[in-house]
């Protein structure tokens, strides 16, 4: 998917500083980043548009970002949901506090005065959710992983596994996967969120969930040629059938799903490559295709023309 990249490596501290405070301000409106220490502040944001969500990867060394004052800017009228993936923050709103270790994650109003205080280097997901998206569910300032029952623990790991994976694969998704990336983190989301008010079973989007597994399973194990719905059942402990029928609403088969997954992970390989150092069977075995034929006849099915014409048009 495409990418807006913030960087302030080899500047001088103070305009390091500026540069992460206007980056800041971009994306979550007005607030205050402060250093804290005198060491330089080499700090990367990256930002992907996924549907109706904005996704943020952030590695920052010791910081705190401050929101002092309630904010009301409609540009960034949303929630964010904070995902600890290296370090450890410490999250404050109103008299709740919460400290986040790797897999940890927060979902908190941002309109709402807020402390996030890094004491070392970190590095964080951070998914904007346009706040319309939640308005069926009556959202305090904070909400965090905590719980107590095994259930809803697992719950929250199945949600916190998801973002992992998907903040580790951001930089070579094909724009195409957007969507259906936003809507299987909102239904994970929503589900955990109704789970941790105890709502009663039948309002949880059960099948959702399953859907984000399979999903997540699928672009995790794109590259291996042994990948089947036999094998996804299996993993999941459940019948072929049952992820067939879970799947039937949709507009291809869960086989289907996986060769276009592939296909497309194919083609971003080929955008811009050089054809000099590009080998398509090499590519096509790379992205788990056990024939070279069957993977050039798929590719001119789909994109209406072979892998080589592709990369000889330069097509992006």
């Amino acid at each position: 998917m495409k990418c807006a990249t913030h960087e302030t490596h080899g500047l001088p501290l103070r305009q390091q500083l500026q540069q992460w405070q206007s980056a800041s301000d971009h994306y979550f409106g007005p607030l205050q980043a402060q250093a804290m220490g005198d060491e330089p502040f080499d700090a990367r944001m990256k930002a992907w548009e996924a549907g109706a969500l904005r996704m943020l990867t952030i590695d920052a060394p010791a910081h705190r970002i401050l929101r002092d004052r309630a904010a009301s800017d409609p540009r960034h009228d949303s929630f964010k949901l904070l995902l600890q993936l290296k370090g450890v923050s410490e999250i404050r709103q109103r008299d709740a506090n919460f400290s986040l270790q790797p897999g940890d994650w927060s979902l908190y109003d941002p309109r709402v005065p807020y402390t996030i205080t890094s004491q070392e280097s970190i590095r964080q997901l951070v998914v904007q959710i346009p706040r319309g998206k939640l308005g069926h569910l009556p959202l305090g300032s904070l909400h965090t992983c905590e719980a107590d029952a095994p259930e809803l623990r697992a719950l929250h790991q199945v949600l916190s596994s998801f973002l992992g994976a998907l903040a580790a694969q951001l930089s070579t998704l094909p724009d195409t996967v957007g969507e259906p990336l936003s809507e299987t983190t909102l239904g994970l989301l929503a589900q955990a969120l109704q789970a941790q008010r105890g709502d009663a079973p039948e309002r949880m989007p059960l099948p959702e969930a399953m859907r984000a597994r399979v999903r997540q399973y699928i672009q995790s194990h794109l590259d291996d040629a042994d990948l089947t719905v036999e094998r996804i059942a299996q993993e999941m402990r459940c019948s072929k059938r049952y992820l067939h029928t879970l799947f039937q609403g949709e507009a291809h088969t869960l086989d289907r799903q996986i060769w276009l997954s592939r296909l497309e992970r194919c083609k971003q390989a080929l955008v811009g490559a050089n054809t000099s150092k590009v080998s398509i069977s090499a590519l096509a075995y790379r992205w788990g295709f056990n024939s070279n034929a069957h993977f050039c006849r798929l590719f001119k099915q789909e994109f209406g023309c072979t892998p080589s014409e592709f990369l000889k048009r330069g097509i992006h």
